[in-house]
């Protein structure tokens, strides 16, 4: 493990900005292909599928989370109370990073998110410059900057467990493998790592998801976790 599994990437918008964050999503293609993002929007969301689910459980993987900023986003409810509250309480927690881009003017700076840093530079709308490309490239770059950064704590978190792993675990991998799946959901790759790391430590798959359950820093997603690996240790199979 390298520290650079994907990261999830948010987009929270108006769908009358829906034109400006089509362009974006061009912007951003190099990264994903070089495997650095996995972005996702509502129009992602499948036939059939709870729309208001689907968006609750991206929004709550995600590791970066883009607030595409407009009069529209700022008049949506739905945008505004729900979306954009969420995300700032996960920011402010410590489990996502949170970005606005200023799509077009608007009176932002006294919102719950105006001092955070914006893109593009000093929170210049996207459409106020004279050519769209190079306000996208602008985007795409401070994006580019802070996924980088993102990797390289996961780097450094990651070398720090494996430095103190103890190569014989006291559960079984059959008891791990369930665990540090579910883990992952919240913390990303380096759950496998930590989840290796606490089992050396604890004889019963109750007592790992305890201990592994201090990674998670926002207090809901740990109840959220300890809820379903209850459910996972009542059903594991450990001799």
């Amino acid at each position: 493990m390298d520290g650079r599994a994907a990261i999830k990437l948010f987009c929270s918008y108006s769908h009358r900005d829906e034109p400006l964050r089509d362009e974006l999503a061009k912007h951003l293609k190099p990264i994903e292909r070089q495997g650095l993002v996995r972005s996702w929007h509502d129009r992602e969301i499948g036939a059939g599928d709870l729309w208001k689910d689907a968006i609750d459980r991206n929004l709550q993987e995600a590791d970066v989370i883009l607030l595409l900023i407009s009069a529209d986003f700022l008049a949506s409810d739905y945008c505004f109370d729900i979306e954009m509250k969420n995300a700032l309480e996960r920011h402010a927690a410590g489990d996502a990073l949170v970005i606005p881009v200023i799509l077009r003017p608007v009176d932002w700076r006294a919102t719950p998110f105006g001092k955070l840093q914006a893109l593009p530079k000093d929170g210049k709308p996207v459409t106020t410059f004279e050519n769209l490309d190079s306000a996208l490239e602008q985007v795409a770059q401070g994006i580019r900057r802070a996924i980088n950064g993102l990797q390289e704590v996961r780097r450094v978190r990651i070398a720090r467990y494996q430095n103190a792993v103890s190569p014989v675990p006291a559960l079984p991998a059959s008891g791990l493998d369930p665990i540090a799946k579910l883990l992952a959901v919240y913390i990303g790759p380096i759950a496998s790592v930590v989840v290796r790391h606490a089992a050396s430590h604890c004889h019963e798959v109750w007592d790992l998801c305890e201990a592994v359950a201090a990674e998670i820093s926002n207090p809901n997603d740990r109840s959220r976790f300890l809820s379903e690996a209850r459910r996972v240790s009542a059903s594991a199979a450990i001799d």
